[in-house]
């Protein structure tokens, strides 16, 4: 009787192991197809890049904008052990528009609102690993409880991060007018590089809304690129205004940010 039970002990154990193996194998293979489509676009000259959105680095349990510390450190921790290269701004535009040759594993890491804890809890973690990121920042916010300063700007833009406009007081662009529109993005512009002593050319979208009115406020303005909260890798064949990201939840496991970063 102990060895009829060992012995189904043992199949049931190689059964649920022959089960896991493809279950393995797939995600290996998801994510080595994944590079391996954005390596045959490349050859057809479609470049894709990850472009991460993080918000909130803190403990907010609940909060979906919220990421905890230890968890974004771990996030660039991978990244540095797995040789992803983060870029500036600049050279994530000169990638896409095949004027810098792209780097094995691109990615461009972008912060939204202008949370006071991107310059005490995020800014430490990526000063690490010599990280550059891109703030997208409401100036209307500035100085206001859990916002950035000024002096926490500047030492943002010091490190090495570019700033960028995300609107005055982060409105819901679509419910103005054009005017007013117009007025929430060039001031919110206008403010930063007026503090900073530095041009502004991109845009984050207040909750990823816009319309064509507010394309037609950037090209008009001169900025040269807007993001969106469009799920997806920006690629070359996007229009400048409307570049995909990857926005980061802190309900996602760790395996799962993994796997959207490694499939387009």
């Amino acid at each position: 009787m102990r060895e009829y039970r060992k012995r189904f002990i043992a199949i049931v154990r190689f059964i649920a192991f022959v089960r896991i193996i493809p279950v393995t194998i797939a995600g290996l293979l998801m994510i080595s197809s994944g590079w391996a489509h954005a390596a045959e676009e490349l050859k057809h000259g479609i470049i894709r890049i990850p472009v991460l959105n993080y918000h909130s680095i803190g403990v907010e349990p609940g909060n979906t904008y919220v990421l905890h510390p230890d968890v974004f450190a771990r996030q660039m921790a991978y990244l540095a052990a797995e040789h992803y290269t983060p870029l500036t701004l600049a050279d994530f535009a000169r990638v896409l528009a095949k004027e810098l040759p792209s780097p094995q594993k691109p990615v461009l890491l972008t912060f939204d609102d202008g949370y006071a804890d991107n310059a005490e809890a995020a800014l430490p973690i990526l000063r690490q690993h010599g990280f550059p990121a891109t703030l997208f920042l409401s100036p209307g916010a500035v100085g206001q409880p859990g916002y950035l300063s000024w002096p926490q700007v500047q030492e943002l833009s010091a490190a090495g991060w570019d700033i960028e406009p995300h609107g005055m007081t982060h409105p819901h662009l679509p419910q103005l007018t054009k005017k007013q529109q117009r007025e929430e993005i060039t001031e919110s512009r206008r403010w930063i590089e007026q503090k900073l002593g530095k041009r502004a050319a991109a845009f984050a979208y207040p909750y990823g809304e816009y319309n064509t009115q507010t394309l037609e406020i950037l090209q008009e303005a001169g900025f040269q690129w807007g993001f969106t909260t469009q799920e997806g890798w920006a690629t070359s064949a996007q229009s400048p205004y409307e570049r995909s990201r990857l926005v980061v939840r802190s309900e996602d496991s760790f395996e799962t940010w993994k796997q959207r970063l490694s499939v387009p």
